[in-house]
């Protein structure tokens, strides 16, 4: 191994989402080129409290139901006690999102003597510098005042993300800006022929399908989606919305479709390890936040060749450029959604859909981003190059 990586990350697999997909993904990579990556993150009841997923040891702390106080502390205390435990193993700290995580590479810091990578995942009022300054307005300035001195580097997915840290008094020498990437080999369309094979075995309808993927949350925006199907349905009645996810707010989202009428029109498929089959399958794309960093579920979905429709927010907009690989719409609008929608699925997307596929291939391939990773981790610890890390590892 050239050298090691600690991540920490307060949600991962089986938990599916952007983060837990950004983390999994970018480890595997990473272990592809040497690097000996473990992830530490919370426990919840019923899960291995140490396991190998897709080759990544996980190790799972602390007590992640029950009272928010106690889940957080347990874990803090719990990964503490991973990272002065495996120190020898891993020279880089990464932490995912700046709440718990990056209260534990702060705490850590200082006790294994590490170089600390800081990676907010969002941005906005609900993001991780705005969460922080606004909901917690002394611990939260706390923390970021001691990420300012002592992170190494922070990765910065979105312009966003990038001008916030720079707001706050993260000095350019520290910011990287590097987007989340995606696997454009598992991630790759189908021939029409094969796409309506893969239908057929996911019990999927043949006509117009339209895709959303990710956690049923207040902030994915799906109640916008659904108040908009209702005016997608009159210009496409064949046409079907397929939820893949779920989250807190499925019974609310199931209730509503119901009481516009459109039950039979949406079709709630629940979670899943690897949404692919789904984005294979389908026509379009559509992703109707209110908030993002840099959405792996867009990059996903464009991988897959899908004309996507998505809200101009944070780095949707670094993704996706309007009436070029599909439609940026405003926010909570479910009028101009479901006008995007009907583009989508009509022949404006079929040149939107060549567009998106080869765009994100040349800018956002997985294995583009690994290498800035390491570029990063070199940087802030140069002793890391070469056969001296090797030699490292090997004491260690």
């Amino acid at each position: 191994m050239r050298f090691g990586v600690a991540m920490i990350s307060s949600v991962f697999y089986p938990s599916i989402g952007g983060a837990q997909t950004h983390t999994l993904r970018l480890s595997q990579k990473l272990k592809a080129r040497g690097v000996d990556v473990l992830v530490i993150t919370r426990h919840y009841e019923g899960l291995e409290r140490y396991e190998e997923i897709d080759g990544i040891p996980t190790y799972r702390v602390g007590k992640g139901e029950g009272n928010l106080v106690v889940a957080a502390l347990s874990y803090i205390v719990g990964a503490l006690r991973v990272l002065i435990a495996q120190r020898k193993r891993y020279h880089i700290l990464h932490c995912h999102l700046m709440i718990s995580p990056m209260t534990i590479g702060l705490l850590a810091k200082p006790l294994v003597r590490k170089p600390l990578v800081i990676n907010p995942h969002r941005s906005g009022k609900i993001g991780d510098v705005g969460f922080l300054t606004h909901n917690r307005p002394i611990t939260g300035r706390l923390r970021l005042a001691l990420a300012r001195r002592w992170g190494d580097a922070f990765v910065c997915i979105s312009r966003d993300i990038h001008d916030e840290l720079a707001g706050i008094g993260v000095g350019d020498n520290k910011l990287w800006d590097i987007a989340n990437g995606v696997d454009v080999d598992h991630f790759a369309p189908l021939a029409i022929e094969e796409r309506r094979a893969l239908r057929q075995s996911l019990d999927l309808p043949s006509g117009p399908l339209v895709v959303f993927t990710g956690r049923l949350v207040t902030e994915k925006g799906v109640n916008v989606l659904i108040d908009a199907w209702p005016r997608v349905l009159r210009e496409k009645p064949e046409a079907r919305l397929l939820l893949v996810g779920d989250g807190d707010q499925r019974e609310a989202l199931e209730a509503q479709a119901r009481q516009l009428g459109i039950a039979e029109q949406v079709i709630f498929a629940g979670g899943c390890a690897d949404v692919a089959p789904f984005l294979r399958a389908a026509d379009a794309f559509v992703l109707p936040s209110f908030a993002e960093g840099l959405p792996i579920a867009l990059l996903e979905a464009m991988a897959c060749g899908l004309p996507s429709v998505a809200t101009a927010i944070g780095g949707t907009m670094r993704v996706l450029t309007d009436d070029v690989h599909g439609r940026l719409v405003p926010v909570s609008d479910p009028s101009a959604l479901a006008q995007g929608l009907i583009e989508a699925l009509g022949p404006a997307g079929q040149s939107w859909s060549e567009q998106a596929r080869q765009h994100v291939v040349a800018q956002f391939s997985l294995d583009v981003v690994a290498e800035r990773y390491m570029e990063m981790y070199e940087t802030i610890q140069p002793k890391l190059k070469g056969p001296q890390a090797a030699n490292q590892t090997q004491q260690a």
